[in-house]
């Protein structure tokens, strides 16, 4: 059983034991959206696209640019460039 708080602030048990998920992935799973752009035209709409993950990237270098702080690793990480092949 978890507590939940409502909008109004007041707390209530949910029961999360027969969640379809396994433990771990309740407890540190994350859910990441990802919206690919296609950078060399706009005719083609944005991808947006949802996964559910177990770990985060943390980058601790930055082509010889030191990251200070975790927050930064992790926002570096979580930006980047894809080339798409077509017919």
């Amino acid at each position: 059983m978890a507590k939940k708080k409502d909008k109004d602030g007041d707390e209530e048990m949910i029961d999360d034991t027969n969640s379809s998920l396994d433990p771990v992935e309740r407890l540190f799973g994350i859910e990441l959206e990802t919206t690919v752009h296609n950078a060399e035209t706009d005719d083609e709409p944005d991808k947006i696209v949802k996964e559910n993950v177990l770990k985060l990237s943390c980058h601790i270098d930055n082509n010889n640019n030191p990251i200070n702080t975790l927050s930064e690793g992790i926002d570096i990480s979580l930006v980047g460039d894809l080339e798409k092949y077509s017919d």
